[in-house]
């Protein structure tokens, strides 16, 4: 079995910020998946999905694909640094989202519920329209 891909803190924050650059139509996903991969290395098509990833949870909406859990994770918690509670509150429904359509085609995704749980309990945040 393949080990799981470890981001680097410095990776993940230059991610969150494109991500952010292109929800804000700042730049192009194209370019900004270009850049980026020049950037930290990793394939412009993974990077179009964090951008798809991070606009879905700025919206509160499902997405399908992702970049992987961490990358997740420390999305969510930068966007509650930078956006508040009610950021949060739809990313959480976003991610919850995402955990529900992936456990309905069988993959195990108790871990990332757990975090989610947890991020719940620890800011008192629940997910939009709970």
């Amino acid at each position: 079995m393949a080990e799981a891909f470890v981001w680097n803190r410095d990776d993940l924050e230059k991610i969150y910020l494109a991500s952010r650059l292109v929800f804000r139509k700042e730049i192009s996903p194209e370019k900004a998946a270009e850049k980026l991969a020049g950037i930290i290395g990793h394939p412009q098509d993974d990077n179009m999905i964090f951008f798809d990833m991070y606009i879905h949870m700025k919206a509160g909406r499902i997405f399908r694909q992702s970049g992987g859990d961490e990358v997740i994770v420390y999305f969510m918690k930068r966007i509650a640094e930078d956006d508040g509670e009610e950021a949060l509150s739809l990313a959480l429904k976003s991610v919850y989202g995402y955990t529900g359509f992936k456990e309905s085609v069988g993959c195990d995704m108790n871990d990332l519920n757990r975090v989610c749980s947890a991020i719940e309990k620890a800011t008192g945040v629940k997910p939009f329209g709970v």
